[in-house]
């Protein structure tokens, strides 16, 4: 089993020793294996994640002092493409719309209970493990398999489908080889490079969404999207964050305004 990261930052030191005792507890409800690292205020978290990767989950404090959680969270956000998962932690709840676009997985308001961080620890888990499913698709001849996790968004041209997802590490992986097209974007951090790139397969956009989990969209008859790389959205509109923009149709806006609240409300236990 592999050890799941825990970062919390916080100014409060006893409240960091209890909640690090807590998330503990937890992990070994879960049978979980863990990993646990403090920071005590936003610029010595931001100072080390330029050369460390970021933890798999952080519990975030909004009020600290100088540089702020949510001054963390765009920085992280900025670096890692929305792989970490960030839980807000506060005594106040008039955050939650400053939040919005920063997807947290949570927000929790002080105190905390063990049966909170139990809970969003378990779904930390599981949405992790969705992303490490795998998309599958052949082109000329061979089979290539994906994390969907890495998977920004599909779109559908006449019979021919374009896969646009990240590639990390400094080995070209397998699913890209032989050339990229499409978007590209330079998404890199010490120890943790990424780029954009995207290949092409033959296909119907409505046979590969059926292959997809939970947090998959399909906008229009041309484009499904991934709602963890939405950086934006209107009621016409997505924006991911490789800086494209689709057109939602009509007959999806519904559908799609409803799912992304949906989504929403999954990573964020407030009423936005």
């Amino acid at each position: 089993m592999e050890k799941y990261n825990v970062g919390i930052c916080d100014d409060d030191k006893i409240f960091c020793t209890v909640l690090e005792e807590t998330v503990h507890l937890a992990a070994r409800a879960l049978h979980q294996k863990i990993e646990t690292e403090v920071w005590y205020s936003g610029e010595s978290i931001m100072r080390d994640l330029e050369r460390i990767p970021c933890p798999d989950i952080l519990f975030l404090d909004i009020e600290l002092y100088e540089r702020s959680g949510i001054d963390v969270g765009r920085f992280i956000r900025d670096g890692d493409g929305y792989m970490t998962h960030i839980v807000y932690v506060s005594s106040k709840q008039e955050y939650a719309m400053q939040l919005f676009r920063l997807q947290p997985l949570d927000f929790l308001i002080k105190p905390i209970s063990e049966e909170q961080v139990r809970e969003v620890l378990a779904r930390s888990l599981k949405q992790r493990a969705q992303g490490k499913a795998l998309f599958e698709y052949q082109a000329g001849g061979v089979f290539y398999r994906v994390p969907c996790g890495e998977i920004l968004y599909f779109i559908s041209n006449d019979k021919k489908i374009a896969i646009t997802a990240k590639e990390k590490g400094r080995d070209v992986n397998c699913c890209f080889a032989g050339g990229d097209t499409g978007n590209r974007q330079s998404m890199e951090r010490t120890g943790d490079a990424a780029r954009i790139c995207s290949r092409e397969f033959y296909g119907r956009l409505k046979d590969v969404a059926e292959k997809l989990p939970a947090g998959f969209l399909m906008i229009h008859q041309s484009y499904i999207v991934n709602s963890d790389y939405v950086a934006e959205y209107t009621y016409e509109t997505v924006k991911m964050q490789d800086g494209s923009v689709f057109n939602i149709s009509k007959p999806y806006r519904k559908t799609t305004r409803n799912r992304i609240r949906e989504l929403e409300k999954a990573r964020l236990h407030v009423g936005i």
